[in-house]
Parts: structure tokens; C-alpha cells; sequence
């Protein structure tokens, strides 16, 4: 975390004194104060930070410790769902993907949200990140951040390559641009779900539905007008010499060639960016038809079914949702925060330039599709779609409609 990130972590905690005062036990021991494990993925965010701000707000009412989850999306999920079958009880609260909520809620892995925080946590949040945290119109989780991809460039090379940011750009006029100048266009993939959140932007950005409905007979939009729209875009730009979704890009938007980069508005706190990171520039997402939409992720803030603190858990979230928390977490890290009155806080204004960017893109962008079938349903198109140089417009598209049709139906590969 930056110098200013941990300032305002400490305003943070000051803030939250009197409010948690009274979950405090006056002259409790220190060996006795609750432990919170606080499971969490991977995240430009100091959550150690984060844990440590909360702890001393408490005033002893528990503490919270850090521990990190898989990088890998699939192996993050497989890990969860091992342990909350198992009803585990040494998870007290989670940051939980928004790709998982549905999933989670859906199977009785979640405790239900008290009524009385239902409202603050929803208070202010993006329409987008309040669907995503949301499940059969109860709310599950309490969203936390929600980041827009963003196209980043490097010095001039967008106004060379005859692009004109203050206006929409088109994936054609990208590829186009790019190609002639000779730099790459990346596509970060840091935890392997990077092709779905692309094929998803790409098939809502022509106007469609990747998956509409949360059930088994939910409809499938590949094998359609706006699918083989999204399909011509991936053609294009692997015809343009792109390597598609890659755990690398961040490197190689770093190299020589390096030009573009397709990724969330936190990439600019990543470690693998830092020698080009004062070089870097960003406007929106590329547009398939006339208005960017771009790929929007998420985490929100759980507490499993059998964690022991229930209560405590709870109030932890609301430490770490709070306006301070959150302004610390947009400064330091550029992650958008999920509550949009944030970004008028103006600590945030002052240090988070994305915004006139990114408070539009988390309006308009799409998130992957709210369905408890969702894991299947990515596993199918990952496995129609990849690798990516066997892709065609004519053969993917049909296959890949059946494949997540039956998926989400239950039917066996």
C-alpha cells in the first residue's frame, strides 16, 4: 500500500472507534479476544492493511487475520466449495468473487445477511455490483469493489496509431491502428477466467446475452447475430497476430513492443507494470457497436453458514465497507469501489484520476452472468474456445452454444 493508502487506512480505523466501540468487551484479556479469519483471493489491495485498520477499531471485539486463497479461479472455487461442503468452521468471512455469489448462495453456503444491514450495505451501490451481490432477490453478499477493464496505452502510441481517445475506439480502428505500428494489444488473465469476461463484454457490447436466466433453461446468445459479431472481433484480432487473454500480457505490455492492454482499473497498482507505470495512459473499453462496455469483476464480502462469529463477522464487513475503508482502498490501489457516492469523497478525487473513466464504465459495463450454473457454463466455453488458434467463427460458436447449453442444463459431457 501506498504512503497515502495507509494514512487514510488510519483515518479509517479512527473513524470507526465509536462505531464499534460497543462490540468491545471493557477490560476484556487480550487472549481472549475472538479470532476472524478472513479468507481472501488475490488482490492489489493491502487486505493485511485492511485487517489490521478493523482489528484496532474493534477495541478488542476480535481481530482479523489474513489468509490467501488460490490465484487460480478454479482452484480458488474447488478449494470454497471443499471446505463450506464440509461446513467448515474456521472461515469467519470471505471475499467471495462475484462470479461465485450466485453459486453459493444458491447452495445454502452463505449465511443470511441480518436484516438490519441489508440496506447499509446496499446503500450506494452501483446497479451492477448490487445485481452481482445479489440472489433470488435477497441480497447475499455485501459488495466491496467492482472494477472496470479499461484500455491502458503507453506514451503516445494512441495517437500515433491515428486514435482519438476523447472519443469511442472501436476494436477494428484498435487492431487496425496497432497492427500498423507494430505494438502488441495484451489482454490480462491474472486467475484463467479472462476469456469469458471477454467473450461476455464482446457479446453484450454487440447488443446480446452471453446467458439470460438464472436456471437450467436459461438461453445461451453464441450461435447469434450479436455471437458471431463478438466471434468477428476475436477473429480480427487474431488474424492481427494477438495472443488473446494471457497470464503474461502485464510483462509484455511492459516489453519492447508493448502498446495496449485490456485490464481492470487496478492494474496500475501491479508490480509488473512499475517501470512503464508513469508512462501509462487509459480511456475506455473498445467498442464492438457505438458504446464501450466493458468486462466488470467483483468481490463481496461473505460470512459461510457455519462460521462461529456470526456477529462479529458482520460487523468486521462493516469495518471494511465503510466510506473510509473504501476511500483507501480507491486511492491506493485503484480498485472502484462498489458504492459510487466514493468516488465524491475528496480524498478519492485528488488521487484516483480514472474516475471521469471508470464511474461510467461500472454504469455501462457488463458483468459475467448472475446464474448458479455459471462455473459449468464458463468450463464449456473455455473448452470450445481454447486454444485460441484453433478458433473459427464458422465451427466455435455452434459448438460452444451447445456445450454451455448442455452445461447449464446438467447434461453429462
Amino acid at each position: 500500500m501506498s504512503a497515502p493508502g495507509r494514512v487514510w487506512a488510519r483515518v479509517a480505523a479512527a473513524a470507526l472507534l465509536c462505531a464499534l466501540a460497543a462490540c468491545g468487551s471493557a477490560g476484556a484479556k487480550p487472549d481472549a479476544t475472538p479470532a476472524l479469519t478472513w479468507y481472501v483471493g488475490p488482490d492489489r489491495a493491502d487486505t493485511a492493511a485492511l485487517a489490521r485498520t478493523c482489528t484496532e477499531a474493534a477495541k478488542g471485539a476480535y481481530e482479523i487475520k489474513v489468509e490467501q486463497l488460490p490465484t487460480d479461479v478454479d482452484a480458488r472455487h474447488a478449494l470454497l466449495v471443499r471446505r463450506l461442503v464440509a461446513k467448515d468452521t474456521s472461515i469467519d468471512l470471505l471475499s467471495l468473487d462475484s462470479a461465485f455469489t450466485a453459486e453459493f448462495a444458491a447452495a445454502g453456503y452463505l449465511a443470511p445477511l441480518p436484516e438490519e444491514l441489508k440496506a447499509p450495505f446496499a446503500q450506494d451501490i452501483a446497479p451492477a455490483a448490487l445485481a452481482a451481490a445479489t440472489y433470488d432477490g435477497q441480497l447475499a453478499v455485501a459488495p466491496w469493489w467492482f472494477d472496470p477493464q479499461l484500455l491502458w496505452y503507453r506514451g503516445n502510441v494512441a495517437e500515433r496509431a491515428g486514435l482519438d481517445t476523447t472519443k469511442p475506439i472501436s476494436w477494428d480502428d484498435l487492431v487496425a491502428g496497432a497492427e500498423r505500428l507494430g505494438v502488441t494489444i495484451q489482454i490480462a488473465d491474472d486467475d484463467g477466467s479472462g476469456l469469458a469476461q471477454w467473450v461476455n463484454a464482446l457479446v453484450r457490447g454487440a447488443g446480446g446475452t452471453l446467458v439470460d436466466g438464472t436456471g437450467r433453461n436459461a438461453k445461451v446468445g453464441l450461435d447469434t447475430a450479436a455471437g458471431r459479431a463478438a466471434a468477428s472481433v476475436v477473429e480480427f484480432y487474431l488474424d492481427s497476430g494477438g495472443d488473446g487473454p494471457s497470464k503474461d500480457a502485464l510483462k509484455k505490455f511492459a516489453g519492447a513492443d508493448g502498446g495496449f492492454l485490456l485490464a481492470p482499473s487496478s492494474v496500475i497498482a501491479d508490480p509488473d507494470l512499475a517501470a512503464v507505470a508513469s508512462d501509462m495512459s487509459w480511456t475506455s473499453y473498445p467498442t464492438v457497436a457505438d458504446t464501450s462496455v466493458a468486462p466488470l469483476s467483483g468481490v463481496g464480502l461473505a460470512v459461510p453458514l457455519y462460521a462461529p462469529h456470526t456477529d462479529l463477522s458482520y460487523q468486521a464487513i462493516s469495518c471494511l465497507t465503510s466510506p473510509a475503508v473504501l476511500t483507501s482502498i480507491m486511492a491506493s490501489t485503484g480498485h472502484s469501489a462498489s458504492r459510487l457516492t466514493t468516488y465524491d469523497d475528496p480524498a478519492v478525487k485528488r488521487a484516483y484520476p480514472m474516475a471521469p473513466v471508470t464511474r461510467p464504465a461500472v454504469l455501462s459495463g457488463a458483468t459475467l452472468p448472475v446464474t448458479p450454473y455459471w462455473q459449468v457454463a464458463e468450463r464449456a466455453l473455455d473448452d470450445t474456445w481454447l486454444p485460441l488458434r484453433d478458433f473459427s467463427q464458422d465451427t466455435t460458436l455452434e459448438q460452444s452454444q451447445k456445450a454451455v447449453r448442455a452445461a447449464i442444463q446438467g447434461q453429462l459431457s
